[in-house]
């Protein structure tokens, strides 16, 4: 039990970190483009990220998964796609509103490039709120992967990934109850030490 519990976490936490990973990196570039660049860029990152932030993020994830059950790479690909619009936004405000300060201006008005601008004024601002919401992201990614895999979409039994587990052992909670709530205990733990990460961050 040990042993399926620890390969569990390669895909329940690691990939889920890839898959927060996927999301943080083009989400926040897209934010940062938007905000320097504005104009139809901005228009139209805009309403991809409307248009994406419509559909629920289970829904999406399922959709892109139903290409091909079972697979581990489109589950993946769904809950960065789902997770993307987050970073892009929180990027794209923060950076708006650096951008209109006076010292940006000013840096402007010496002919500094964007380069500086986003190396020197723009990064330091928006790199604390990214590692905040990637602890978050991350969170998310491990219960949208176990919750869809206790209902059978993306990693099924006996992949030892621990949501699959949960439902892998769900017959047997009166006779070992403590075998289901091993990986139920995991998941909550994961989240939580996620969740305190960010905090901690955001402090």
């Amino acid at each position: 039990m040990l042993a399926r519990l620890a390969a569990g976490a390669r895909l329940s936490f690691g990939y889920a970190l890839l898959a927060a990973l996927a999301a943080a990196v083009p989400g926040t570039l897209l934010g940062l483009l938007a905000a320097l660049r504005g104009g139809w860029p901005e228009r139209l990152l805009l309403g991809t990220a409307d248009a994406v932030q419509a559909l629920p993020a289970l829904l999406l994830v399922v959709l892109v998964t139903a290409f091909a059950p079972g697979e581990f790479l489109p589950l993946y690909i769904g809950v960065a796609l789902a997770l993307w619009v987050e970073f892009f936004r929180i990027s794209r405000n923060t950076a708006a509103g650096v951008l209109a300060r006076p010292q940006v201006e000013a840096a402007r008005l010496l002919g500094l490039g964007a380069g500086h601008i986003l190396r020197r004024h723009l990064w330091p601002e928006v790199a604390p709120l990214i590692a905040t919401l990637f602890a978050f992201a991350a969170g998310t990614a491990v219960t949208t992967v176990a919750a869809l895999a206790f209902v059978g979409v993306g990693a099924r039994p006996p992949v030892p990934e621990w949501g699959s587990m949960m439902t892998e052992l769900l017959p047997y909670h009166a006779e070992a109850p403590l075998a289901l709530l091993l990986p139920a205990l995991l998941i909550f733990l994961t989240v939580l030490g996620l969740h305190l990460l960010a905090g901690r961050e955001r402090a």
